[in-house]
């Protein structure tokens, strides 16, 4: 990596860890005062169609957006002013739609009568907090593309704080309603912060001239953004199919342990995804339009260092799966019994890991290459994948729905490898494959151990059982330091530390 590159990453690691911390605090707080309970099953279930009309339209059109467009603006922010507001069009539309018929939906999921109220409000609060949302998931990519690494990190703290303040101060009052709330919150807050940085012309908007220029590239752009659509869908629609399945043929609160072992699973995914993916696409977009040989030749080093983080992350977070769960959650109403059941998710949603991490680097370079078609065919199959063993397996074994998570990703990283190799100069398919397998070998390996061995331990202390694990957290993270470091990837604070350190005993 360059050290510009380097640096926007670390910058992004931080601000992201910091945004998926802050999201992982919102679930132990919810652990402590509700724990796994129905009601905070009707809040995972309201929040899931609004956000599939949020990621629908604004989860590709900001990566679209910092894509070479063929034709110069009318002049600087003109397009982008007009392509956001034509993104947020469809997006209150199908809001307004799903509102009127939301009444339908409700014997569907078999809500009892006493939860109707509280699933129709809960879904109105994040009907709202869409257009936010989908505002500031256009313009991300767009501050990237211009180098405000350092401003988004700092506008996303600011909001993520407000947002977890609001629910310490709501929380004792209206319950499940802070949770809400505070996403509210932090999305409008993000907003209002994005748009006076970005300094969009919205006068634009009333310029007949400004629309005339921008038409024909504003129609190109948005049928990409359609096709996204369609993938974005299919995706988020596996998410509302499992979370429809749980509340219909599970117990009360599975669904709850399934969300809180989700949120702390997809953490590191989502800090690498935010920071040395989001980096690396952008480089990656640079090279495609100079120079292909070097575009193939760093697309190639970047999966090979995904390869080799993703799984000394996915090993670790194995490793100390059941001192996270308990340290993280077992306090207030989240008991032993939900230790159990988290713990098995969790563990089994961890070895599709590097698989998920893998999926989406080779999705947004199939974004770069213009292989839209065939990204779609690949969501489609991991789709097919996921929905029948979920539905062949959920009356069958309790985790038919963590684990076809886990086959679905594994089968469609394998496809993916296949036709990206097809484009660009990649390794072999069967070394990939074998050492994907070698990995998820490793995973369930441990897995199966913790299964055996949580029973010996479980009734003992937090204290006690971090005490019990203290040297063996100190020896891993040194040598996954270490391990970083022979793969080419300093850390600079540590290299700090040790350098004053070093000063100091000279």
């Amino acid at each position: 990596m360059r050290k510009e590159q380097l640096r926007n990453s670390g910058i992004l690691v931080f601000s992201n860890l910091f945004v998926n911390l802050s999201s992982f605090l919102r679930q132990v707080i919810m652990a402590w005062f509700l724990g796994v309970s129905a009601n905070v099953d009707i809040l995972l279930l309201s929040m899931i169609v609004p956000t599939i009309i949020q990621a629908m339209i604004g989860g590709g059109a900001g990566e679209i957006l910092v894509i070479k467009r063929e034709k110069p603006s009318f002049h600087e922010g003109s397009f982008e002013v007009v392509f956001i507001v034509m993104c947020l069009l469809p997006v209150i539309l199908l809001g307004a739609l799903f509102y009127l018929f939301l009444g339908p939906l409700i014997p569907f999921f078999n809500i009892d009568a006493d939860s109707t109220v509280l699933f129709r409000n809960l879904s109105i609060i994040f009907l709202v907090n869409m257009i936010p949302g989908t505002f500031t998931s256009i313009l991300r990519p767009h501050l990237y593309s211009r180098g405000h690494y350092g401003f988004y990190a700092i506008a996303t703290i600011i909001s993520q704080v407000a947002g977890l303040l609001l629910i310490i101060v709501l929380v004792k009052s209206m319950g499940i309603y802070a949770f809400a709330f505070s996403y509210l919150c932090a999305n409008l807050l993000n907003a209002l912060i994005f748009s006076f940085k970005t300094g969009l012309p919205f006068k634009d908007l009333f310029s007949l001239r400004v629309w005339k220029h921008e038409t024909e590239q504003l129609l190109v752009m948005l049928r990409r953004v359609f096709s996204l659509g369609i993938q974005t869908f299919i995706n988020y629609f596996a998410t509302f199919w499992e979370r429809s399945l749980s509340v219909k043929y599970l117990t009360p609160g599975y669904l709850s342990s399934l969300n809180y072992s989700k949120t702390l699973s997809e953490i590191p995914n989502a800090v690498l995804l935010s920071s040395i993916l989001t980096t690396s696409y952008i480089e990656q977009v640079k090279l495609h339009k100079e120079d292909q040989q070097a575009f193939s030749d760093y697309t190639a080093k970047i999966l090979e260092m995904l390869l080799k983080i993703g799984f000394m992350f996915q090993v670790l977070m194995l490793l100390f799966a059941p001192v996270i769960i308990i340290l993280v959650f077992r306090r207030g109403r989240f008991d032993n019994n939900a230790v159990v059941t988290s713990l098995m998710i969790f563990n089994i949603l961890t070895i599709s890991f590097l698989p998920k991490l893998i999926m989406n680097f080779f999705s947004r370079t199939m974004y770069i290459l213009g292989e839209y078609k065939k990204l779609l065919l690949s969501v489609i199959f991991r789709f097919i994948v996921q929905m029948s063993f979920m539905a062949g397996l959920i009356t069958l074994f309790r985790h038919a729905i963590p684990t076809a998570f886990a086959l679905s990703y594994l089968a469609v990283t394998v496809l993916l490898f296949y036709i990206v190799s097809k484009i660009i100069r990649l390794p072999g398919i069967k070394r990939f494959i074998f050492r994907i397998v070698i990995i998820s070998c490793i995973s369930t390996a441990l897995l199966l151990f913790h299964s055996y061995t949580l029973p010996l331990y479980i009734e003992y202390s937090n204290l006690k059982i971090f005490l019990l694990s203290l040297p063996l957290i100190v020896v891993a993270t040194i040598v996954f330091i270490e391990a970083l470091r022979r793969n080419g990837i300093e850390i600079a604070v540590l290299n700090k530390i040790f350098g004053r350190l070093w000063q100091r005993k000279i």
